[in-house]
């Protein structure tokens, strides 16, 4: 026990001597949660203690139970400092509790104070920006990572450490209807995503801020083209079974019935409002295609949409697709792969009949498929730049069997309202570089152990493009999960969420780093004992709070992955 209270004891006399230091782990009492919190000015939860609670913790510290399995993990972290009058800084030691099954070391990480003043360029972090493209026709959805980000601070991981401040340059007033914040700007970790709407040039800036308050910033241009100019005559196709063409862009084609797949490719396919159409097929191939709405009215009706063949006959996977202002009566499916898949602004209905995954799937066969069909696993690459965006689904826990899921990378999945499943609301195979952001992700299931946001992996591989260096054993990685109401007062789940390996189970060789969760809202069912688990290597937890004022429990679940090597267990970074 003595190495523990003295490594703490390492860290407060640091922190007293204005030395920044941040563990990895440490033992305090069982049951141990989150110290008092105060809201800073950014809206995110400042968890902080003065020197007195400081030191009355680190004596709690000497006297708390050492036997292993029934041990506390709890994190610690120096957090912005707060300099007083005099320019000393206050200890500011907190913890977030996380059970352990095995005793852990602490893991101290130190830095000097920076020496830039706050509020000033620093020498310190180096910004980086990158967009995932930088034009395309509206509605044109971008995802921009700063994730290349350098510190020259000992001991940082710009990752977790430093403060990213987006600004899209798309300031039209509005706003997340779930959130409630502003869709122009993203605050907190370094990756985010935009859908620009309207034609024009933004130009995109991020601010990097160091502890210090130093800070480097970089932007990017993105031009945005007119859907009118680039689908403009034949190329949009008009469809409407009642033979109702008002508003129907002119030079357009019109139709009575959806065009087959060889059809689409390179065109818009408007549907008519207020109609009710089968099943849109985008076939293998096909690139650049929009399906969306014109007229006026409720959405149009479409009993599926199918996006790539199930067997591909070329590596000429879909890309650059947009579903948008559908009612969808059953699912949207993509099997294989593609790239730039916008879903956007869709309805579901509760499906009727039997789902093979989910009423959004995509790529969840692709492991499958690549083993069990003709083209070699090199001419497959990994699914990317999918962005699935403000759509409402609902299921029921009799079919499907989940809201959404999929796989991929460049993954945005943001704005949506979903909830009802037979499992999982929201189940991710895998995912590379993920932006998870704005959504209500409600639970709710047939069993009641199961979750409304479920994210593993294939394993503890490297990522690669290309599936055939890296096939599905590939660990997920560099993931914000950041502004969601996830869970709902009617969820029936003991649980809500989890960042983790899919069970405790032989299968439980599964990795996670680089995750974020931050500011999310937890909202409790009746069954609920557990609001997060996280479980993998370098991960944060900040600014979550419970709608009903409580101390969320976001923990390790036992630790009792029992296949995960020790270096992918932490460290744990909160704030």
């Amino acid at each position: 026990m003595q190495i523990y209270a003295s490594s703490c004891l390492f860290m407060l006399l640091a922190a007293l001597a204005s030395v920044q230091v941040l563990t990895g782990c440490g033992p305090a009492q069982p049951g141990g949660g989150f110290p008092e919190r105060d809201a800073d000015v950014s809206g995110s939860l400042d968890l902080a203690f003065s020197e007195a609670r400081a030191r009355e913790s680190l004596g709690r510290l000497r006297s708390s139970s050492t036997e292993v399995g029934s041990l506390t993990q709890v994190v610690y972290r120096s957090t912005e400092w707060k300099r007083d009058a005099s320019g000393s800084s206050p200890a500011n030691c907190m913890g977030m509790s996380l059970r352990a099954s095995s005793l852990h070391a602490c893991q101290m990480f130190a830095t000097a104070a920076p020496v830039s003043a706050a509020g000033q360029p620093s020498r310190t972090v180096e910004a980086s920006l990158e967009a995932t493209r930088l034009s395309g026709p509206a509605p044109l959805a971008v995802q921009f990572d700063a994730t290349g980000t350098t510190s020259s601070l000992a001991g940082q991981h710009p990752f977790h450490q430093v403060r990213y401040s987006f600004n899209f340059g798309d300031e039209r007033g509005q706003v997340w209807p779930i959130s409630g914040l502003p869709k122009n700007v993203q605050t907190g970790g370094p990756l985010a995503a935009h859908v620009f709407d309207q034609p024009g040039t933004y130009q995109v800036r991020v601010r990097a801020t160091d502890p210090a308050g130093g800070y480097s910033e970089r932007s990017v241009s993105v031009e945005v083209l007119d859907p009118n100019v680039v689908y403009a005559g034949t190329k949009t196709i008009c469809v409407s079974t009642a033979g109702n063409f008002s508003d129907c862009p002119d030079g357009a084609s019109r139709v009575a019935m959806v065009p087959n797949s060889a059809a689409l490719n390179g065109r818009r396919v408007l549907l008519r409002r207020d109609e009710t159409f089968g099943s849109i097929e985008i076939g293998h191939g096909s690139q650049n295609v929009q399906v969306g709405a014109f007229g006026t009215g409720a959405k149009p009706r479409v009993s599926r949409v199918l996006v790539g063949g199930i067997g591909p006959s070329s590596s000429a996977f879909p890309r650059d697709i947009t579903v948008m202002d559908l009612n969808i009566l059953q699912s949207l499916e993509q099997f294989v792969t593609m790239s730039r898949l916008l879903v956007y602004r869709n309805t579901f209905d509760v499906p009727t009949g039997e789902l093979t995954t989910a009423q959004i799937n995509l790529a969840s066969a692709l492991a499958y498929i690549v083993k069990n069909h003709k083209l070699a696993p090199s001419q497959y690459h990994q699914p990317r730049e999918l962005f699935v965006v403000e759509n409402q689904l609902r299921g029921s826990t009799a079919n499907p069997h989940l809201n959404m899921a999929g796989e991929g990378s460049r993954f945005v999945i943001m704005g949506n309202d979903m909830g009802t499943a037979q499992q999982h609301t929201v189940r991710l195979w895998g995912m590379y570089k993920g932006f998870i952001a704005h959504n209500a992700l409600r639970g709710g299931s047939s069993d009641g152990i199961r979750v409304a946001l479920k994210i593993h992996s294939g394993g503890l591989g490297e990522y690669n493009d290309n599936y055939a260096i890296s096939g599905s054993t590939w660990a997920s990685r560099q993931i914000v999960i950041a502004n969601n109401r996830l869970g709902d007062a009617s969820d029936n789940n003991s649980f809500t969420g989890g960042a983790s390996p899919e069970n405790n189970g032989p299968n439980s060789r599964q990795g996670l780093e680089d995750v974020v969760l931050e500011n999310n809202v937890f909202h409790r069912g009746p069954n609920t004992n557990t609001e997060f688990i996280l479980m993998g290597r370098r991960m944060s937890s900040r600014g979550n709070t419970r709608a009903d004022g409580g101390a969320p429990n976001i923990n390790q679940f036992g630790n009792s992955y029992k296949l995960l090597p020790p270096d992918w267990v932490g460290p744990f970074f909160t704030r």
